[in-house]
């Protein structure tokens, strides 16, 4: 089911005109990300973005739980270069989250920023370094959850124009009112295209 959902995202990603599409693996999971380019359909919004994503998170990278469902999100966010520092960009957004864990409804209105650096070395290929941080406290945590915490980090380098090769960190904790709980603490591998 989760293969469908994701092969269904991709595909109708070029036809909405993506702005990127990402997978992200380890041995027990899979994630995929679309990102829409709002500019890209029509829009004068320059570097803001709408998005959907799931991870299919598994037992053993998580604390506390032991009938896990997949992370759903959508997204919004605003992405700007940094006039004053070549390479870099910041971004600020939102996030919708859902999920059940043992049973139990857990959804989320996280808020963020993320930060993105091309590396100003010389080598053959481009380096990206890049890190997420997304926060809701209680009042924006529904149902039984109580808290909702993400912080990613990645290290990405371009073999192909657009084309992306990732190594990354994520953390990702989805605390109920009962107990705290980590949904995802995990190392993964990836790839992005950027259309």
């Amino acid at each position: 089911m989760l293969e469908k959902i994701m092969l269904g995202a991709m595909i109708s990603s070029a036809v909405y005109a993506a702005n990127q599409v990402e997978l992200n693996i380890n041995n027990k999971e899979v994630e995929g990300q679309v990102r829409l380019d709002m500019a890209q359909m029509g829009n004068s919004m320059q570097g803001t973005y709408i998005g959907a994503g799931i991870l299919n998170g598994d037992e053993s990278n998580s604390d506390k739980i032991s009938n896990i469902d997949p992370l759903m999100e959508l997204s919004f966010m605003v992405m700007r270069p940094v006039t004053s520092m070549t390479g870099l960009s910041l971004g600020l957004g939102v996030k919708g989250e859902y999920t059940k864990l043992d049973g139990s409804h857990y959804s989320a209105l996280p808020l963020g920023a993320e930060a993105e650096m091309k590396l100003p070395i010389t080598t053959p290929f481009p380096f990206y370094f890049g890190g997420v941080l997304y926060y809701a406290p209680s009042v924006l945590t529904f149902q039984n959850g109580d808290e909702y915490f993400e912080a990613r980090i990645h290290l990405d380098v371009e073999p192909i124009h657009n084309g992306r090769i990732e190594v990354g960190y994520r953390k990702i904790d989805t605390d109920l009112g009962s107990r705290n709980v980590t949904y995802n603490d995990a190392l993964y591998f990836g790839m992005r295209y950027d259309f």
